[in-house]
């Protein structure tokens, strides 16, 4: 496979940042805000509060530490809280306020329905099929038209979490995702919608220190729009509906960075739409929080972020097919823990449009996007 130069120099360039970064672990001024297990200790009923909190549940049975410390910058709340002392070992704001695991370890539960936490299995910032909400602008697409304004709606919906689970005593949680990528032609009257491709999928994810593993069934089917069907009327229309399993592995070696990996197949599909069995994808995902803020106050904080995606496909015969991004991210510490993120894309391969992805494409992009 022929990679192109600018191709090549982002990979050459990303890897440099990789290898700072992780010699950048051994700088004592390493600025980060992650929670430190090193100073906190466990009570008797399952909670982990900083050593100079009280722990509530000794006398109580609930989960509460109180703030005894004198640090201003001590955020001791229900579950301990942000350190700023040292990195975390691995797991991005590995701060997070996981309340409903917790809550049903404290009660001797072995799951949660319906948890209320962040997700085990986060989604890849680069991939052109990340299940989040989103909106962009595309320049210069070599297989639409030259500008396109994509959008997604897309969530997961948790149903049940195992807490503690064998052989491991990692946590096992059961979900359902749903959603729609679309592209319009903005510059054309009425704007028509010219291509959406809709997903619905079951994954099953594990996650215990900070590895993370993700098997996954879905459904896409691809549906090209009435209006852009006028407008040529001469288009072959075909029905790319499929079904495919995969598995995708993923490992936060530090604070910052993150690889995974995975691969899958194709378990059904359409007959007016055949393509190769298998595929596989990889990417990388870098956050750089010595660059950002953290707010205690508002449990809020902003950093910068870099990603990139590749795919293999038996169809792409003539290069690689990468999608790169490089953005800010905010995001909160409690709750659901979701991310806005404002960033530009570079996408070189193939489309990944429904009808359109056997077709080579180039283009730029400026998107915004809310989710996980």
């Amino acid at each position: 496979m022929r990679m192109n130069n600018i191709n090549f120099y982002i990979l050459f360039c990303s890897a440099l940042l990789t290898c700072g970064l992780l010699f950048s672990q051994d700088n004592p001024q390493y600025a980060a805000y992650a929670y430190s297990s090193n100073s906190n200790h466990k009570c008797s009923c399952g909670c982990s509060c900083r050593a100079d909190c009280n722990c509530g549940c000794e006398q109580s049975g609930q989960c509460n530490c109180s703030n005894q410390c004198d640090d201003e910058n001590c955020c001791c709340g229900v579950w301990g809280g942000v350190e700023y002392l040292e990195p975390s070992p691995c797991a991005p704001h590995a701060f997070y306020e996981n309340i409903d695991m917790r809550n049903a370890h404290c009660h001797g539960s072995i799951g949660v329905w319906l948890p209320e936490d962040p997700p085990l299995f986060r989604p890849f910032v680069a991939d052109p099929r990340q299940v989040t909400y989103s909106a962009g602008w595309r320049f210069n697409d070599q297989v639409l038209v030259k500008n396109v304004i994509d959008v997604s709606f897309a969530d997961t919906f948790p149903i049940y979490r195992f807490i503690n689970v064998w052989p491991w005593c990692g946590d096992l949680e059961f979900d359902l995702e749903g959603g729609v990528w679309a592209v319009f032609d903005p510059l054309h009257d009425s704007s028509p919608l010219m291509n959406a491709d809709y997903y619905v999928g079951i994954p099953i994810t594990y996650a215990i220190d900070c590895w993370q593993f993700r098997l996954r069934g879905y459904h896409i089917s691809c549906h090209i729009g009435d209006e852009f069907l006028l407008n040529h009327p001469h288009f072959h229309r075909r029905n790319p509906s499929a079904e495919f399993l995969d598995f995708f592995v993923s490992h936060d070696f530090t604070n910052e960075i993150r690889l995974y990996s995975g691969v899958g197949v194709v378990v059904a599909q359409d007959e007016s739409f055949r393509t190769g069995r298998w595929y596989a994808e990889t990417g990388l995902e870098i956050r750089m929080p010595r660059f950002g803020f953290y707010s205690c106050m508002q449990r809020l904080y902003g950093e910068p972020f870099y990603g990139m995606h590749l795919r293999f496909h038996p169809e792409f015969k003539r290069h690689v097919d990468m999608t790169y991004v490089l953005g800010y991210e905010f995001g909160k510490t409690c709750g659901l823990c979701r991310k806005l993120r404002i960033f530009m894309e570079y996408h070189d391969g193939y489309s990944a449009e429904g009808q359109f992805e056997k077709f080579p494409t180039n283009y730029f992009a400026v998107r915004a996007s809310y989710g996980f």
